[in-house]
């Protein structure tokens, strides 16, 4: 019989120097946001920066869940109205012919319960998904030293750069490294992997969250027969700088689509620790077990007024939400700080309200 880790308020270990660490990483970004405004003239995320669409859907909590996983807000049966965005990661508008990696919010509503930042008063939980399984970075110092200095490269490199770049890397891992029994290291692998269709795709919150009396990772699968068959399909050329946009807009006009959300919970703090994200959490001490079903129907995702409603008005962060949800670990101690500032400069330039929605017919239609 598996045992799992219980929660407590001392699994966290900060560094002594991770605030200042968090409090440079901040100003880096700054730059790049205040950067990205003088070239767009609207407030930008520093991540996730551009949508590929906005769904309206339901979250169905499964009956019958075993204790460790009925926990929080899956305590109980439940449906709750969910509205997602999804988007690349790059805190810049770049075509969708490049490689890298994609991201998903998850904002489910009238979620209630203690709230894990005590100032908060929304009925929403967010999870914050990306298609690689572990976080590029082990913690704040790590993204420090080793990620901001891509980050700020990265922002600045026009598309034709980083095309050439990733096709070079890419080459160099197929003909060279793979022979020599070896690879490109993960933070550069992300420019390695096809440029396949969103749809298909499986997101990761990579970094652990408390789940109700235990810990977790969560996974985000898709299950419908439609969209498994869009997994590792590759993204034509022909598609053009919004391939991503244009293909979630079609799929959607025909078809609905289903996913489900998965724990994985914490057996050991050393062999899956909370503060290294880059460590993987092995599926054979603890495999991954469905907690509840995402469904999507048919609907057009990307509308004018859906894309000014998720892009300038909504904000995700891993925060917003229960207590019983509350994120962990040197990474999500960053995106807490981070998030939230890049979302107050960009609203603040934008001259847009900050909305948390409490009804999905917020959503414009």
């Amino acid at each position: 019989m598996t045992t799992y880790l219980r929660y407590r308020d001392d699994l966290e270990h900060p560094r002594a120097d991770e605030e200042r660490d968090i409090d440079r990483i901040i100003a880096v970004l700054r730059t790049n946001n205040e950067r990205a405004f003088r070239k767009y003239k609207r407030g930008l995320r520093d991540a996730h920066a551009k949508s590929h669409g906005i769904l309206r859907g339901e979250l169905t909590v499964h009956a019958g869940l075993r204790a460790e996983l009925a926990q929080g807000m899956f305590a109980e049966p439940a449906t709750y109205p969910v509205i997602a965005r999804l988007s690349s990661t790059s805190g810049v508008i770049r075509s969708d012919q490049l490689r890298g990696v994609r991201g998903l919010g998850i904002k489910v509503l009238g979620v209630h319960g203690p709230r894990a930042l005590p100032d908060d008063d929304a009925t929403t939980q967010d999870f914050i998904m990306v298609t690689h399984r572990e976080f590029l970075f082990a913690d704040a110092h790590a993204y420090l030293t080793k990620g901001m200095p891509t980050a700020w490269v990265l922002a600045r490199l026009p598309d034709t750069a980083l095309r050439v770049g990733s096709d070079l890397v890419a080459a160099l891992d197929t003909h060279v490294l793979r022979r020599l029994g070896t690879g490109v290291p993960p933070n550069l692998g992300v420019f390695v992997a096809p440029n396949t269709h969103i749809l298909g795709e499986t997101f990761f919150t990579s970094a652990p969250l408390r789940h109700g009396d235990y810990v977790a990772k969560l996974l985000y699968a898709p299950v419908s027969p439609e969209v498994v068959a869009l997994h590792g399909q590759p993204i034509p050329e022909s598609a053009g700088v919004n391939a991503h946009q244009n293909s979630v807009i079609d799929f959607f006009a025909a078809h609905g689509a289903t996913y489900e959300l998965r724990a994985q919970l914490c057996t050991d703090s050393t062999r899956m620790p909370i503060e290294d994200a880059t460590v993987e959490w092995p599926e054979s001490e603890s495999a991954h077990e469905t907690v509840a079903t995402l469904r999507f129907d048919r609907q057009d995702p990307y509308t004018p007024q859906r894309r000014a409603y998720g892009d300038e008005v909504l904000s995700f962060n891993s925060w917003r939400g229960l207590d019983a949800h509350r994120p962990l670990g040197s990474i999500n101690r960053l995106k807490k700080r981070v998030y939230e500032a890049s979302s107050n400069y960009r609203h603040e330039v934008g001259n847009a309200p900050r909305v948390e929605p409490r009804d999905a017919t917020e959503l414009p239609p």
